[in-house]
């Protein structure tokens, strides 16, 4: 059993009484069908060839404002739509609560997300330094300095299109910010999805938490915020030159 397989609450999932009363809630309103593939990631297909392109045709008419009926691939997505506002909203009544955060690296899922009408649906547009995001990319891709910069790019163009055209409320955030005045940017953010602000507190780790994802920060028990400097060191002087050349026009992403 590795820890990738446990829950922040020190049980594995298999043994989770939380995850256990959700599956068997979920389960209870969908059938085993909508489970061929990763629903929470809103996978058309186990292919990942064919799952690209079916999601980059279905997000081209939707970007379009195309009718729903003539959508490639709608039938698809709305049952792939329905079991994540159901897997919310067992969720929520398990806790009691109103409000389900959830996190994502890629602007397709907030998309999708935003199409349930069932949501109130807000974005956290969290974005770094370019500087030090490209280089936390590098740890991960043997790609050029160019190459990842340039994915860098891309990937904020298309956030930025996909918000805008679709009209998705959303705020922006910045890491160095949230780093460095977290109180502050938490209470921003609480504000602007009209949440209120007054209970809010850094220590998340008093109570039991049942988190997925992260495996360093939910198996962790460090509750500090640090922001990570380490690309001033490491990065080249003449790749930080190569990044802010690439990126003289994304100013509004830079750090202090």
């Amino acid at each position: 059993m590795t820890e990738t397989q446990e829950c922040s609450c020190g049980e594995t999932f298999e043994n989770c009484a939380f995850w256990s009363e959700i599956k068997e809630r979920v389960m209870q309103r969908v059938t085993e069908k909508c489970l061929e593939t990763n629903t929470t990631e809103f996978r058309f297909f186990k292919n990942r060839k064919l799952h690209t392109a079916a999601s980059k045709i279905y997000q081209f008419g939707l970007l379009n404002h195309f009718p729903k009926a003539i959508l490639p691939f709608s039938n698809k997505m709305e049952e792939l739509q329905r079991f994540n506002q159901i897997l919310v909203e067992e969720i929520l009544k398990l806790e009691g609560n109103t409000t389900f955060l959830v996190s994502s690296k890629i602007i397709d899922q907030a998309l999708f997300l935003s199409q349930i009408e069932a949501f109130d649906f807000y974005v956290i547009w969290l974005a770094r330094d370019p500087r030090a995001q490209v280089f936390s990319t590098l740890k991960y891709h043997d790609w050029t300095i160019e190459f990842a910069t340039q994915k860098w790019i891309e990937e904020m163009d298309e956030n930025a299109h996909v918000l805008q055209r679709m009209g998705i409320k959303h705020t922006f955030l910045q890491y160095e910010k949230l780093c460095r005045t977290p109180e502050k940017e938490i209470q921003r953010i609480l504000e602007f999805a009209n949440l209120d602000a007054s209970k809010f507190s850094l220590d998340f780790r008093s109570q039991t938490q049942h988190i997925m994802g992260n495996r360093s920060m939910r198996l962790g028990k460090d509750a500090k915020i640090e922001e990570r400097k380490d690309w001033q060191q490491k990065l080249k002087k003449s790749d930080i030159a190569t990044i802010e050349r690439m990126t003289a026009n994304y100013q509004e992403y830079y750090s202090v």
